[in-house]
């Protein structure tokens, strides 16, 4: 391809936006598209950096500084586009690419409102979309937004390999930040909840700001932030259980590691699950619903599950392997 991609984001953790990016990287690279990402400051997220080493996804930061961000995209020639994640990069490149007259493509990831600060911010960030053209990984997000199409998250499937079902101790997973929307809590009281259950453990992923709000249980391990490629190896089942959602990478790493998924009915989780057929829908999301759902998963026949698992795969590779994605990325990124 005759253009190149920054992809500009100012990040701080490993989590859905961060997965995306390395996601979208390599699918560009696949597509014969340069690529490769700008920083707005270094936070020292030093696993990320790692792991985009590891990818061979090349890097450089700026100092934090919009003048900095300003001459950076000055240097790059005509045939370079800006594409931001995250509201914070969304809000300052699309500023500064307008200004300057850089053609700027947002993705908008954040199906949580927030408080305080941060609710201005991705307040802001909406107001400003006209600014860009826009993608949303969400119908939710996308009704918020202007100028924007609907563009899902995809992922690299691993080659198809035979589902393995686990008959004894049955690992359930929550992979992800460790803040309100997220509903870390819930896990930590399901997990009080089922402490007399010899066949299940309760696996924490993830880092926040409800990390010191870890209960001492003893089915209850936590294991911080962890490397993607190494969570699936340790757990059979993904829980979420969060109350607001976009559409979490971590549900297509887990589908496409033949991993059985539990979900509360959030975002656009509710259009890639169907409840017994891809995954299990939960109404509320509570404790208690996921504790049903765990026991009515445990009662679910081994042929039952491996249907599931291998319906959830097809249904991956069909509408979440990159192909119509990078379709919709090529036209914005030339405007053809």
């Amino acid at each position: 391809m005759n253009y190149q991609v920054i992809l500009f984001v100012d990040s701080s953790m490993l989590g859905g936006i961060e997965t995306h990016i390395v996601e979208l990287s390599k699918l560009l690279s696949k597509n014969n598209v340069r690529s490769s990402i700008l920083f707005y400051k270094n936070h020292g997220n030093q696993k990320f950096y790692d792991l985009l080493i590891k990818e061979n996804i090349r890097y450089n930061f700026l100092q934090g500084k919009i003048k900095n961000l300003a001459n950076k995209l000055l240097s790059y020639d005509n045939n370079t586009v800006v594409h931001t994640h995250g509201y914070k990069a969304g809000i300052l490149g699309r500023l500064v690419c307008n200004i300057i007259n850089k053609r700027c493509i947002s993705t908008y990831h954040a199906g949580e409102v927030g408080n305080g600060k941060v609710k201005f911010y991705n307040k802001l960030d909406q107001w400003l979309s006209s600014l860009s053209i826009n993608f949303a990984v969400s119908n939710k997000i996308k009704n918020t937004i202007s100028n924007v199409k609907l563009l899902e998250n995809f992922i690299s499937l691993p080659a198809p390999s035979k589902p393995v079902i686990h008959t004894s101790t049955i690992k359930i997973g929550f992979v992800g930040r460790l803040s309100y929307e997220k509903g870390p809590d819930i896990f930590f009281q399901l997990a009080e909840n089922m402490k007399q259950s010899n066949n299940v453990e309760f696996h924490i992923f993830g880092d926040g700001p409800l990390k010191n709000k870890i209960p001492v249980i003893n089915n209850l391990h936590y294991h911080g932030l962890t490397e993607r490629n190494n969570i699936w190896n340790q757990i059979d089942v993904l829980l979420i259980c969060s109350r607001e959602e976009g559409l979490p990478m971590t549900l297509l790493e887990a589908m496409s590691q033949h991993k059985l998924v539990i979900s509360s009915a959030v975002g656009a989780i509710p259009s890639i699950i169907k409840n017994n057929k891809t995954g299990f829908l939960m109404s509320v999301g509570d404790a208690k619903d996921c504790q049903k759902s765990i026991e009515q998963l445990i009662d679910f026949p081994p042929q039952a599950k491996i249907n599931l698992l291998n319906d959830a795969y097809n249904m991956l590779e069909e509408r979440f392997s990159g192909k119509k994605q990078f379709l919709l990325l090529h036209q914005a990124y030339t405007g053809k």
